[in-house]
């Protein structure tokens, strides 16, 4: 019973695991932004709210050692003089931009390269790393979504070990329970069954003393009757 109790919460976990995985798409467009129309890479990122999406990008855009600011006026997370070698030997200033969707949100990411936006066409090399990078965020996502699917399994793990210890205690209650009532009813036919005896008894004894009880009524009947004969 334990193994198959421990087995279902198990095979639920890789249910849950599943749709946790982040499957994303990824394209370039040219989007608006707080500095007008410029190419973006957009990845599309399903069942999964724009507050996760944001707290999760904060956090990882931080490794690259830019300043972030999150702009509440154009809802725009930038890092300021992101520090990504393999996409310039200068810094790059980074705009985030997450939106809800109807199947989840959408990340829209500007690259500032300083003279001009980063774009497939005129910088293919640097693009590449772009894509590499928000590969690399949505890799994050997911194992930040399945560290927190982890905690969410073992948090209802713990909840049901402890439903099924307190039902085994119960368990073991009942069958001591059990084991009293047994004791108690062998008790009881002990009694009864001296009380039976005791019956028996008493009914033999009820019947000596009854006789005792007429012989005794004779003699005094007898007694009066000789009284009244002297007494004419």
């Amino acid at each position: 019973m334990k193994q198959f109790f421990l087995s279902a919460i198990i095979f639920m976990f890789f249910l849950s695991f599943a749709s946790a995985q982040v499957k994303t798409a990824l394209k370039e467009e040219n989007r608006t932004c707080s500095k007008g129309s410029q190419p973006a890479l957009v990845l599309n990122i399903p069942n999964t709210s724009a507050d996760k999406v944001r707290d999760t990008w904060e956090s990882f855009i931080k490794s690259y050692k830019g300043k972030t600011d999150y702009n509440k006026k154009d809802k725009e997370v930038f890092t300021d003089d992101a520090l990504i070698k393999e996409m310039s030997e200068n810094t790059v200033d980074i705009i985030a931009r997450i939106d809800e969707t109807e199947k989840g949100s959408e990340l829209t990411v500007w690259f500032n390269l300083g003279v001009t936006f980063l774009s497939q066409k005129e910088f293919s090399k640097q693009f590449d790393v772009a894509r590499k990078l928000l590969e690399k965020f949505s890799d994050k996502l997911s194992a930040d979504l399945l560290e927190e699917l982890l905690k969410e399994q073992e948090k209802i793990l713990k909840k049901l070990q402890a439903d099924y210890k307190d039902i085994e205690k119960e368990e073991e209650k009942r069958k001591k329970d059990i084991l009293d009532y047994k004791e108690t009813i062998r008790k009881m036919e002990e009694n009864i069954k001296k009380a039976d005896e005791d019956i028996k008894l008493k009914i033999a004894e009820k019947a000596k003393k009854k006789t005792e009880v007429d012989e005794q009524t004779k003699k005094v009947t007898e007694v009066e009757n000789d009284i009244k004969k002297s007494q004419k």
